[in-house]
């Protein structure tokens, strides 16, 4: 078992908001997988315990290498951002696998969290590879071009997603994908739209969550209901106008405030 300090991170926070799904929970021990990793961690008081992988990818992909003090600073714009911070402070937007991801908000349309993280697993049953951790057995999440029977897909429980999953393993390449981090976010949004299934808020979800594009402000039906709330005095608003306002009023790290938004939403 290896341990690390760690400055401004919840764990809990973190692996809870919405943003990960192939995530679940053994007493005090959170276990995560990730393609074809798994590993787990927790967080006794201000430092994490993690096995399975090194403390490079941890701190990689829980972005703990991001200015904490400086995001907060910029997001912290008024009593309501306020209160969702101090409320989740440590929350911290992970850098996840982009084809994982795709894939994982592909299902995640009119789908709630229990659902998305079913299809997830049934997928990786039926097309990844076997892995023992600590004993037991689990499976890799499949690789671009191996969601290639869409019977199959289908039996995944994943309904009218499944055309869209099996298409997005037709089109999509890992290089496709690490060729929009070299884009501008409104050039990248845009070449993801044009993969079948894939509209606003899941590109967002994608460009925020595996991609670095920290600008990014996914709307989803929690996120339209505090927004018009809190910003808009409940003004019937289209999600695009609210997508906008959230990129221009909190700026380069308005995904974090998004972030933050939509766990007040939930917990409200």
């Amino acid at each position: 078992m290896s341990k690390i300090c760690v400055k401004d991170f919840n764990l809990e926070s973190t692996l809870l908001c919405g943003q990960l799904f192939r995530v679940s929970r053994r007493e005090d021990w959170y276990y995560i997988s990730i393609r074809d990793r798994i590993f787990r961690a927790r967080q006794p008081s201000n430092y994490l315990e993690f096995q399975g992988i090194d403390q490079e990818f941890l701190a990689h992909y829980f972005a703990l290498d991001e200015p904490y003090s400086t995001i907060l600073t910029e997001i912290n714009r008024d009593p309501h951002i306020g209160k969702a911070i101090r409320r989740y402070h440590g929350l911290r937007i992970v850098r996840q696998d982009p084809w994982e991801c795709l894939i994982s908000f592909l299902c995640s349309s009119a789908a709630n969290i229990p659902k998305i993280k079913l299809n997830l697993e049934i997928l990786s049953q039926s097309f990844g590879k076997r892995i023992k951790v600590e004993g037991t057995e689990q499976y890799a999440f499949p690789n671009p071009g191996d969601l290639n029977d869409y019977e199959q897909i289908v039996r995944a429980k994943t309904g009218f997603r499944a055309k869209y999953i099996k298409t997005a393993n037709d089109l999509v390449s890992e290089a496709f994908l690490l060729s929009l981090k070299k884009l501008p976010y409104s050039e990248a949004k845009k070449a993801l739209k044009e993969i079948p299934g894939i509209g606003d808020k899941i590109a967002d979800c994608i460009l925020l969550f595996s991609l670095g594009f920290t600008e990014a402000f996914p709307i989803d039906t929690w996120m339209k209901k505090i927004l018009q709330k809190l910003y808009f005095k409940n003004q019937q608003v289209s999600n695009q106008q609210l997508q906008e306002f959230g990129v221009e009023y909190f700026g380069r790290y308005a995904g974090y405030a998004q972030q933050f938004l939509y766990m007040l939403a939930r917990d409200s």
